[in-house]
C-alpha cells in the first residue's frame, strides 16, 4: 500500500469519527442559531432589514466565523488525544508514517470545518436571496477567506495539540490564543496606530470586512458611541490577511508534524 493510499485510509477513518461525534452537529446547530438570531433580532432593533445587502451579508458572517472557532473542537484532540489515551502505542507502531497520520487527521478536521462553514454560507445566501433577491459578489471572496481561516485555525490547534499533554489542554490553549491573546495584541496595535494584519484574529475579521470594511459596520453604532472608541478602526488589507492565514496554515502544520515525529510515547 502506497503512502497516498494510507493517507486516504487515515482521512476516511478520522472523518467518519467526526461524523459520529456529537460536536459536529452541535456546532452546526450553533451556526444555525446564530444566523437565525441575526434574521430575527436585527430587523427588530433596526425597524426592518438594512437597505444595504452588503451590510446584511457582513452581519450574517457571524455564523461562519463561529465555524472557524469551532475548528478548535475538531482538532484539539487530534494528536494530544493519541498520547493521552495511549492509543498511540497501537496507532504509531503500525507501518504508517506519523507524517501521514498527521496529514490525514488534518484533512479530516478541515473537511468537518468546511461542512460547517459551507452550511453557514448557504443560509446566508438563501437569506439574502429571500430578502434582497440578490447576493453580493463579495460573498464568494468571503467564503474563500473563511475556508482559509478555518484551515489556519485547525493548523494552529494541531500545533498546540502536538506538544500538549492532553486534548483538553490543547483545546483551551488554542481558544485562549485565538480569542483572547490575539485580539488583545490586535487592540494594542490599533491603539498604537500599527498594522495588525498578521494577527490571526485580524485575519479572521477579514472574512466580514471584505464586504465594506469596518466603516460599514460602524454604521450600526450611534455617532456618540463611536466617539468614545479610543482608537481608529483601519480595515486590514485582504491580501495581507490571506497571506497571514496561509502562513499560519503551512508553518503550524509543518511544526506539528515535526513535533509529532519526535515526541516519545510514555
Amino acid at each position: 500500500m502506497t503512502e497516498l493510499e494510507k493517507l486516504w485510509v487515515v482521512f476516511r477513518y478520522e472523518f467518519l469519527k467526526h461524523l459520529r461525534r456529537k460536536r459536529l452537529y452541535v456546532i452546526l446547530g450553533l451556526t444555525l442559531l446564530a444566523e437565525l438570531a441575526v434574521l430575527v433580532i436585527l430587523p427588530v432593533l433596526m425597524d426592518g432589514y438594512p437597505d444595504n445587502a452588503l451590510l446584511m451579508a457582513t452581519v450574517m458572517t457571524i455564523g461562519s466565523s463561529l465555524a472557524t472557532i469551532g475548528a478548535v473542537f475538531f482538532a484539539g484532540d487530534a494528536i494530544a488525544g493519541e498520547f493521552e489515551s495511549k492509543t498511540g502505542f497501537m496507532l504509531f507502531t503500525n507501518p504508517v508514517k506519523r507524517t501521514t497520520l498527521v496529514f490525514g487527521k488534518y484533512l479530516a478536521a478541515f473537511m468537518a470545518v468546511s461542512i460547517v462553514i459551507i452550511f453557514g454560507y448557504l443560509i446566508t445566501i438563501g437569506s439574502l436571496l429571500a430578502i434582497y433577491q440578490s447576493v453580493p459578489v463579495e460573498t464568494a471572496e468571503s467564503l474563500g477567506l473563511c475556508l482559509l481561516a478555518g484551515g489556519a485555525v485547525v493548523s494552529v490547534t494541531f500545533l498546540f495539540s502536538a506538544f500538549s499533554k492532553g486534548s483538553m489542554g490543547a483545546t483551551v490553549i488554542s481558544l485562549v490564543f485565538i480569542m483572547v491573546i490575539s485580539p488583545v495584541i490586535e487592540s494594542v496595535l490599533m491603539l498604537a496606530g500599527e498594522p495588525s494584519w498578521f494577527m490571526i484574529s485580524t485575519a479572521i475579521d477579514s472574512v466580514a470586512t471584505v464586504y465594506g470594511g469596518y466603516e460599514l459596520l460602524l454604521g450600526l453604532i450611534p455617532a456618540e458611541q463611536i466617539g468614545q472608541i479610543p482608537f481608529e478602526f483601519n480595515t486590514p488589507d485582504t491580501g495581507l490577511c490571506a497571506l497571514a492565514m496561509g502562513c499560519y496554515l503551512v508553518v503550524c502544520l509543518v511544526a506539528s508534524v515535526w513535533i509529532s515525529r519526535r515526541r516519545q510515547l510514555s
